[in-house]
């Protein structure tokens, strides 16, 4: 089965954004809500984490395969095979033990450390999405849903 279930909610594979992005049944975002719950809170905080490893991985797979940083002018079905060859190409070097070149991975800085995340987005040249007032029903369902079960699990 594709799909987890979770609080009578049945859940595909997910894409996880930030708060710029729109909230979708297939696009996890955090709540924006002038006062969250403790719950929402946890949520948004697990969320960010999980950002920040897809953020600093993405990083790697940019900095390996420079083609990612171009402005891409082929076509969607095209831009979609590019970009997973180099997700298929970049994971078979990491299995050959071939590591990337610290000079080239962008979410480290020149000494070595951590990127701050801003500065990470920066460097991708990560652009925010226009957000929309009203999000599906279904979405929110989907995230209500995720934030109780990541609640019971602390």
């Amino acid at each position: 089965m594709i799909g987890k279930t979770v609080r009578d909610v049945t859940v595909l594979p997910l894409i996880v954004g930030d708060s710029a992005f729109p909230l979708r049944s297939w696009l996890l975002k955090p709540y924006t809500n002038a006062v969250l719950t403790p719950q929402q809170h946890y949520f948004n905080y697990r969320l960010s984490r999980a950002l920040m490893v897809t953020e600093a991985a993405y990083g790697q797979l940019k900095g390996r395969w420079r083609v990612l940083f171009r402005k891409n002018e082929s076509s969607r079905d095209q831009a979609r095979i590019t970009t997973l060859a180099c997700m298929v190409l970049h994971n078979t070097c990491i299995m050959q033990g071939d590591a990337i070149s610290r000079k080239l991975d962008l979410s480290l800085d020149e000494s070595g450390g951590k990127r701050n995340r801003d500065e990470l987005r920066k460097l991708l040249q990560m652009r925010d999405c226009l957000s929309i007032r009203n999000a599906s029903r279904e979405a929110a369902r989907i995230r209500d849903a995720f934030c109780e079960k990541l609640w019971l699990e602390k």
